[in-house]
């Protein structure tokens, strides 16, 4: 069996991932109109919480997005698990409250059971989908549809999702007439570029995925909008490479004593954006991880910048030097003939 005959390929992956910053640009410019109708709607009908609902990667787009509208539409937004709401439910559900369901592939999952318990309860509810004719772009659902492929690894299917959820949080804040910044607005449609400028300077973080196949333990550590970040680049180096990858929140990873858990063989990944609300906690991680003899990085340090953005904009470039990171490991796994030999079943992933 090839590398390309396995489940979500990493041929395929290189391509999407490759691409992500034209597709991050398709999906802000098709979904410009929609997105900006979808926010009057919400608040036209005063809705005041959004729920954010997902299955891996996609929960982890709707804990990145979270504070995008808490800080630009002032409304009080929290990620779900979509399996969780479907058995469950959630107390909010209901005629002022809208949920959101995100699903890249739209096959049968449950989160097509938490559109319809979504439906259900009255909530306005919002599908983000990259497949037509699926439950999630149907009417009364409000589709968003990015267009994003997703034949490998969930790469630039996270990120237009991501990108299109921030916009909505942009276009909610400036129909609730709430001071949303020039410069807020301007980064956002400079962002297909920023991913670009990412894309061309990964050769340090490519150096660094070939070496993870040596560690023991992956530790990612963020904060804020990051911990979502966290979870994803932590699935995508398990999925990519099989790497025993741990996602934590900062104080987290502190509370629960992972740092007496440290070897020399353990590497603590790092997310400290320019200008990070807990730029300290996650500077002092890094200093006590060394300390313990655990190798360190720092995505968006000196080693492996991004630009000075709004700390909810962060997740993307993030993001995408995360993706960069899992595809070298999968490179390197799949050279080395391990674990890449899962096969492919011939559904969308």
């Amino acid at each position: 069996m090839t590398e390309a005959d396995t489940l979500m390929p990493l041929p395929a992956t290189a391509r999407e991932w490759a691409d992500t910053p034209a597709a991050v640009s398709r999906a802000l410019s098709h979904l410009a109109a929609p997105v900006r109708d979808l926010a009057a709607v919400l608040t036209a009908r005063g809705i005041g919480r959004l729920l954010l609902a997902g299955s891996g990667d996609s929960l982890s787009v709707g804990l990145m997005a979270t504070p995008a509208f808490a800080a630009y539409a002032g409304i009080p937004c929290q990620a779900v698990q979509a399996f969780e709401l479907a058995r469950y439910g959630h107390p909010d559900l209901g005629a002022r409250t809208a949920v959101a369901v995100i699903s890249s592939s739209g096959r049968p999952s449950p989160a097509h059971d938490a559109l319809a318990r979504a439906q259900d309860s009255g909530a306005l509810v919002i599908g983000i989908c990259d497949r037509a004719c699926t439950p999630f772009l149907a009417p009364p659902v409000w589709g968003l549809c990015p267009g994003a492929s997703k034949d490998g690894m969930p790469t630039q299917s996270t990120t237009a999702a991501l990108a299109v959820l921030i916009l909505l949080a942009l276009e909610w804040g400036e129909a609730r007439r709430r001071p949303i910044a020039t410069e807020v607005r301007r980064q956002m449609a400079a962002m297909p570029a920023v991913l670009e400028s990412i894309l061309r300077s990964d050769a340090a973080i490519h150096a660094l995925g070939a070496t993870l196949a040596t560690r023991r333990h992956l530790h990612i550590v963020g904060a804020g909008p990051n911990t979502g970040a966290a979870r994803c680049i932590a699935d995508l180096l398990t999925a990519a490479a099989g790497l025993a990858a741990l996602s934590h929140a900062v104080e987290e990873f502190h509370h629960a004593l992972r740092l007496q858990a440290l070897t020399p063989a353990d590497l603590v990944l790092v997310l400290a954006p320019p200008g990070a609300r807990a730029a300290d906690h996650l500077a002092d991680t890094a200093t006590a991880a060394r300390a313990r003899g655990a190798a360190v990085a720092v995505l968006g340090g000196t080693d492996f910048p991004v630009p000075d953005l709004a700390e909810p904009m962060t997740p993307l470039p993030l993001l995408t030097q995360g993706q960069t990171l899992a595809l070298a490991a999968g490179d390197a796994a799949a050279r080395a003939g391990r674990f890449r030999t899962i096969a492919g079943t011939g559904a969308a992933p």
